[in-house]
C-alpha cells in the first residue's frame, strides 16, 4: 500500500484531446499561459509525446489509432498542452482554453479523450488513456481567419479577469452544464439560469433581465429592441416549462442556437466590462438606456469574435 509521503510525490499531467471543429485551433495563441494547441496528426503533437515519455509504444498506439480514423479535415483532432508541463503546470488554465472557445463559438466543441501522465520522483512512470461519450449533438465550432486576431486579444483579457466565485463565474459555469444537460429543455432551463445570473434581487426578474441584457448586448437601439422583444418570448416558455405548462417542443428546438447565443454574448460583454458585483451592474444600467453599452465601463471595447452569434442576438428576431 502507497504511503501518504508516496501519494505526495505523484503528480498528474492530463492533456485534454478536443473534437468537434471544422477549423485549425492551432491558430488560437495561447502562449502567454504557456499553452499550445497542436493537430493529433501533426509531427509537433508526436514529438510532445515522445519527449515525455519516449517509447511508449502503448501510448504511441493510442495516438496513431486516433490518426488513423481521421479521414477529413472536418473531423481533425486537437490536444491542448503546458509547452513545459513540470513548471508550474494548472490543469484548469488547460481547461480554461477549451471553455473560452466554447464560450465564443457555441458548438460541439468538446473533450474527447484525456491522456494522463504521472510523475514520480522526478520521472514519469506511466500514463492513461479515457475516452468521453459525446454528449453534445451540435454543430462544429465554425471560425472565420478574421476573428483569430480579436480571439487571441480577448484571450488575455479573459484569463486576466476569470473568477469563478463571483457572478460571471456562475454565469460560465451554467452555460457550460447546459451542454451536458440530459434533456433539451434542462438545457433550456440551465441557459436562463446564466442569464439571471447578470440580476440582483429577485423583483421583477424578467423585466430587469431583459433591460440588462439588451443594454450589455446590442449594438444601437434597433438591436437592442430586437434583444428586448426575442427576450420576452425565450422567457415565456421558459415559464411554461417551469410550471408544468403545455408547450411545443418544437419551439424549445427552435429558439435554443438563439439563447445561447445571446447568453454566450452577454458572457463575453460581462468580462469585457469586468464589474465586480451583479447589484453594481444593475445600478450602473439602470442610469443608462438602450444603445449605451459602451458607457458601462470607460475601457469597454468592442469584440466581434464570433459574427454568427452577433447576428443570432441582435439580428435575428424570433417568432
Amino acid at each position: 500500500m502507497a504511503t501518504e509521503d508516496t501519494k505526495k510525490q505523484i503528480i498528474e499531467y492530463p492533456v485534454p484531446i478536443l473534437s468537434g471543429t471544422y477549423f485549425d485551433l492551432t491558430k488560437f495563441d495561447f502562449s502567454f499561459k504557456d499553452i499550445c494547441i497542436y493537430d493529433v496528426q501533426s509531427q509537433a503533437f508526436e514529438k510532445y509525446i515522445q519527449d515525455l515519455q519516449p517509447d511508449n509504444e502503448c501510448l504511441l498506439n493510442f495516438i496513431r489509432d486516433l490518426q488513423k480514423n481521421i479521414h477529413s479535415e472536418y473531423e481533425k483532432k486537437y490536444a491542448i498542452v503546458k509547452n513545459n508541463p513540470r513548471k508550474d503546470f494548472n490543469y484548469q488554465d488547460i481547461l480554461n482554453v477549451w471553455r473560452l472557445l466554447l464560450i465564443i463559438y457555441p458548438s460541439n466543441l468538446q473533450i474527447e479523450h484525456v491522456i494522463n501522465y504521472y510523475e514520480q520522483d522526478g520521472f514519469i512512470e506511466n500514463s492513461s488513456m479515457s475516452y468521453y461519450e459525446n454528449r453534445n449533438n451540435g454543430e462544429s465550432l465554425f471560425a472565420l481567419e478574421e476573428d483569430v486576431p480579436e480571439v487571441n486579444e480577448f484571450s488575455k483579457r479573459y484569463f486576466d479577469r476569470l473568477n469563478l466565485q463571483n457572478y460571471i463565474g456562475v454565469a460560465i459555469e451554467n452555460y457550460l452544464t447546459s451542454y451536458m444537460a440530459s434533456h433539451i429543455h434542462y438545457e433550456y432551463l440551465t441557459l436562463c439560469i446564466a442569464l439571471e445570473s447578470s440580476i440582483y434581487g429577485n423583483q421583477e426578474l424578467t423585466y430587469r433581465l431583459r433591460r440588462t441584457v439588451a443594454v450589455l448586448c446590442g449594438k444601437d437601439v434597433f438591436n437592442c429592441n430586437i434583444i428586448y422583444e426575442n427576450l420576452n418570448k425565450l422567457y415565456t416558455l421558459r415559464s411554461k416549462i417551469i410550471h408544468g405548462e403545455e408547450y411545443r417542443i418544437d419551439k424549445v428546438i427552435e429558439y435554443l442556437n438563439p439563447l445561447r447565443a445571446i447568453v454566450s454574448r452577454t458572457i463575453i460583454e460581462l468580462m469585457i466590462h469586468n464589474i465586480s458585483s451583479n447589484k453594481d451592474l444593475n445600478d450602473i444600467i439602470t442610469k443608462l438606456g438602450f444603445g449605451d453599452r459602451s458607457k458601462i465601463t470607460a475601457d469597454w471595447k468592442s469584440y466581434k469574435l464570433n459574427m454568427s452569434t452577433v447576428v443570432a442576438s441582435n439580428w435575428h428576431e424570433l417568432s
